[in-house]
């Protein structure tokens, strides 16, 4: 028997001081376990130090799932169900359907729960109740922590991992901020530049020639980010530059609760400004007031008024083949496209200069369509399509059912009231019937969704396989379910890595 033992450890776990949740001692309990009741067995560990149990976002449960994929166990053992996940429904699906489905074994010694106990049936409620306890235990620690980091803020404290650029933590007090002057003469020196007159790009351009050390880099050597650059060189970016010139931690201030997740697994999002937590004079400043003041007024006098537009479905998937940069989309006078940055970063004649977005997602529509023909996928997607369809039929048919009945009721109400009326048990009757109309009105709208719906389910059902599924839009969910990444190369040869 091939056993693979997982532990996880997390800043959550931290926060509640357990010592059984050590990783040191969950591999104790797991392997005592074993010995005790598999000795013949081989085992493999994995673990996870520093994740929450939240997401599958995790190394360690990765290589786990990845194993499980190649059959090189068939048995898996944790502490405890949070040891492995803490959202109770993604857990349910691999309780009761995927490992099932893949004929390996779970077994979670303090829950007491061996899934060999049930096989062909459900887990029990005390399973699926705790799995459910786990999670909300998770999201009340998640406010917790969220209370209390926001107080220690509005205390005026900083709270982050880096400082900004041009300072680093003081020695004595990981609250406080002290000037790096290395980074602060950088600073400084951009700022009297952009102010003078000069553009970011021209910034960059000198910066870059001169070797100067950007931020990423600067932290990179001192072990802060490991993130390799794109490109194979640390460069600096017009973007990032323009991220250091409207920061006010430049002029003393510390601003905190800018980025917030209003829910567990939710990306990082800006909150109002109204909610920001602002402690002015905080840390020593790097650039005078007059300055900052003098580079803000310059962004609002040359600031390009943008209409908001829907984004193109292959912005942020195409790189660049050369340099490895992500290419952008220009959307000004003319004919949409594609290009490179690092034309004005690395200086790379291979680097793109210019694909036409539509010519771009016709030849990437195109080598989808070959490639679900080449998978056979065509009659799955034409049946998903077909489903998807069907059950939308239905939702609105029953919708429609229930309105019907609404206004049965409605109507039965109007009589049993006017009968009142009649026989003298009200001494008033309303003669309005809007509350019907209404109804009516909602129900025709459903109506008429139902019969467009309906329409495209005969259509479906018209269509054979080998002439439709040559699907006719490149769609995100196209992109998402085959495409792993996009690579433009000299010539604009568009290469594609599938899923």
């Amino acid at each position: 028997m091939n056993i693979a033992i997982y532990m996880r450890l997390s800043k959550e776990d931290e926060f509640s001081h357990e010592e059984s949740n050590s990783i040191t001692m969950q591999r104790l309990l797991l392997r005592d376990y074993v010995r005790e009741h598999f000795p013949q067995a081989k085992v493999f560990e994995f673990s996870d130090d520093g994740y929450s149990g939240t997401n599958f976002d995790r190394p360690g449960v990765q290589a786990l799932l990845d194993g499980v994929k190649n059959a090189e166990f068939n048995c898996i053992i944790v502490k405890d169900f949070s040891r492995f996940a803490r959202d109770y429904i993604e857990l349910g699906s691999y309780l009761e359907q995927i490992f099932p489905f893949m004929g390996v074994r779970f077994i979670s010694i303090n829950d007491k729960y061996d899934s060999d106990q049930y096989s062909g049936n459900v887990a029990d409620i005390d399973v699926n109740f705790k799995n459910l306890l786990y999670d909300l235990y998770s999201k009340d620690l998640s406010l917790k922590i969220k209370a209390s980091v926001r107080a220690v803020k509005e205390q005026g404290k900083a709270v982050c991992s880096t400082p900004p650029f041009g300072y680093t933590k003081d020695p004595q007090d990981r609250h406080k901020f002290v000037t790096a002057e290395d980074e602060a003469a950088v600073v400084r020196r951009l700022f009297k530049m952009y102010a003078g007159g000069m553009s970011t790009v021209e910034i960059a351009r000198i910066f870059n020639e001169e070797g100067v050390k950007p931020p990423s880099q600067v932290w990179h050597e001192k072990g802060i980010r490991k993130a390799d650059p794109k490109g194979g060189a640390f460069v600096w970016q017009h973007s990032g530059m323009l991220r250091m010139l409207k920061n006010r931690a430049y002029v003393g201030d510390l601003v905190q609760g800018v980025y917030e997740c209003q829910k567990i697994r939710d990306d990082r999002r800006v909150t109002d400004p109204e909610k920001w937590i602002i402690t002015e004079n905080h840390h020593e400043p790097i650039i005078d007031r007059e300055t900052f003041d003098k580079v803000q007024e310059r962004f609002q006098k040359s600031g390009r008024k943008w209409k908001r537009r829907d984004q193109h479905v292959l912005v942020g998937r195409v790189n660049c083949g050369c340099c490895g940069h992500n290419l952008r989309h220009s959307t000004g006078i003319g004919q949409p496209y594609y290009w490179c940055p690092g034309l004005n970063i690395y200086h790379m004649d291979g680097c793109v200069k210019r694909i036409e977005d539509f010519y771009l997602e016709e030849v990437i529509l195109f080598q989808i369509q070959q490639h679900i023909m080449e998978l056979g996928e065509s009659d799955k997607l034409l049946q998903a399509e077909k489903e998807a369809a069907e059950a939308e039929t239905e939702a609105l048919r029953k919708k429609c059912r229930d309105v019907d009945k609404a206004i049965d009721k409605e109507k039965a109400q109007r009589m049993a009231e006017f009968e009142a009326y009649a026989l003298g048990q009200k001494k008033s009757y309303d003669v309005s019937i809007d509350g019907v109309e209404k109804l009516r009105k909602k129900y025709e709208g459903l109506m008429e969704q139902l019969s467009e719906a309906e329409d495209k389910v005969r259509q479906l059902n018209r269509v054979k396989v080998h002439e439709s599924f040559a699907v006719t839009k490149l769609t995100e969910e196209l992109l998402d379910e085959y495409v792993e990444s996009i690579e433009v190369h000299p010539g604009n040869e568009v290469r594609i890595s599938w899923k």
